[in-house]
């Protein structure tokens, strides 16, 4: 397994996110308190922002950038699934790699965030399209290793 140490920690945090939602009678996300968990856990981490359903921490291993986001169960099961839907073969060429996930917790390849020239856009939107992704825009796309990828994308909703 990839970044074994931080998965161990992932499972931590899922165990804290468990204690803390029976323990406190909440079914909602503790985002707060899993940041200061994550702060705590590793000390060098970032918080890189929060999107409408996720919260990202930029934590980096010897050579990699990477990021463990933290969410609602559902929301990470949604990006893992997104994820698989891009065959194998491909799959790493037009998304960024996600390494694992757990119940709350996902790890990622992160990049730069650079301007994204309008026909790199256009080609990940075309083969967002083809696979069923939606949401792909600039601020969803990273330069990693040098290669504009998919950071996070939607399922579509379409029925085919």
């Amino acid at each position: 397994m990839c970044h074994a140490l931080i998965y161990k920690k992932a499972k931590f945090i899922d165990q804290f996110v468990d204690y803390y939602q029976k323990a406190r009678g909440r079914s909602n996300f503790p985002q707060k308190e899993t940041g200061h968990l994550i702060k705590f856990l590793f000390p060098g981490s970032r918080y890189s922002g929060r999107g409408a359903f996720k919260t990202v921490h930029q934590i980096s291993s010897r050579a990699k950038d990477l990021v463990l986001k933290t969410s609602h169960r559902k929301n990470i099961i949604r990006d893992w699934r997104t994820y698989c839907r891009i065959p194998d073969s491909i799959r790493n060429r037009y998304f960024a790699e996600i390494y694992w996930k757990t119940n709350y917790c996902l790890l990622q390849k992160w990049g730069k965030k650079v301007k994204v020239p309008e026909e790199m856009i256009t080609k990940l939107r075309l083969v967002g399209r083809t696979y069923g992704l939606t949401d792909i825009r600039s601020d969803n796309i990273r330069k990693v290793d040098g290669h504009f990828k998919i950071v996070d994308a939607n399922l579509s909703m379409r029925k085919k």
